[in-house]
């Protein structure tokens, strides 16, 4: 057990508070590094009470029992606990950057009854510079006759980096991947000749994003599917069959610092689903296919 230790490097990282939120994020968390077959490291955080004193005594014992409960359920994954005296989402923000993934529950011990996501999940969602994936308490149940299914809600090429990172999820699941594009009619859409054409370019985004995943691994079962209806509920009704819902998060800076867009928002608190949010920036894209931009709404 370390403080304040140098973080490891394309590792899967989650935070615990010895919550069943927690739990449940932790047993998310030990999966992906299994499939992943890298390091899982386990986080305690806690803020300082006093010039000193940490208000938290007990975090040895958290990570402890934590460590303990990844090891019974899988012997040969690596394991490091972190114990940091300091604020919860800015330990684990830090944390992401040197991360494959971070991991995170939807409440805490903190939390407020009713709340779906507390509010270090939430700051971590804004700020986080890795993939995140946040874990809902209680998931809908899913088909057991059917393999899962791994769905990315994309609004046009500037979210490759989510499509992508959706392909490998579906790859390491054994999943079928479902690719949503959801889509409303601009103002300018006004004869049945713009609709017409604004359909076609619709599905056009859609497809070619699904062609160019294709390409990578032409056997995975691939679903492609452009629909006009509002994004967020789109996709949280898409929640309630599938394992996992991946996003790109594009962060936006207000008064307030960076803020999660409105799908994000809506999706983390009313999926009935895992979320992954994958962090874009413009600067760093690489697209799966030429330059095309579409008028999806804003995540």
């Amino acid at each position: 057990m370390s403080l304040r230790s140098e973080p490891p490097h394309g590792h899967v990282v989650v935070g615990t508070d010895g919550s069943r939120a927690a739990t449940h994020a932790l047993d998310q968390a030990a999966g992906e590094a299994h499939r992943r077959q890298v390091p899982l490291e386990i986080v305690h955080a806690w803020p300082w009470g006093g010039a000193y004193e940490p208000l938290d005594d007990d975090a040895q014992s958290i990570l402890a029992k934590a460590a303990q409960h990844v090891t019974d359920r899988s012997p040969g994954l690596q394991v490091i606990t972190t114990a940091v005296p300091d604020d919860a989402a800015e330990v684990l923000v830090q944390r992401s950057r040197t991360a494959a993934l971070t991991v995170v529950g939807t409440r805490g011990n903190g939390g407020f009854k009713g709340l779906l996501l507390g509010s270090v999940s939430l700051r971590v969602a804004a700020h986080c510079r890795s993939p995140l994936l946040v874990v809902r308490d209680e998931p809908a149940p899913q088909p057991i006759s059917s393999p899962p299914t791994v769905v990315v809600g994309i609004r046009g090429e500037e979210d490759d980096p989510a499509a992508a990172f959706a392909f490998a999820e579906a790859v390491r699941r054994s999943a079928d991947l479902s690719i949503v594009h959801a889509w409303t009619y601009n103002r300018s859409d006004r004869t049945h000749d713009d609709r017409a054409s604004r359909v076609r370019h619709e599905d056009a985004t859609v497809a070619r994003i699904g062609t160019a995943l294709h390409k990578k691994d032409p056997f995975i079962q691939l679903d492609k599917r452009s629909v006009r209806g509002a994004p967020a509920q789109t996709l949280i009704d898409a929640s309630t069959t599938s394992a996992v819902v991946v996003i790109a998060a594009h962060h936006r800076k207000s008064g307030l610092g960076l803020q999660l867009g409105p799908v994000t928002h809506a999706l983390l608190h009313h999926a009935s689903c895992h979320v992954a949010l994958v962090p874009v920036r413009a600067c760093l894209q690489r697209p799966l296919m030429g330059h095309h931009m579409t008028h999806g709404a804003a995540t």
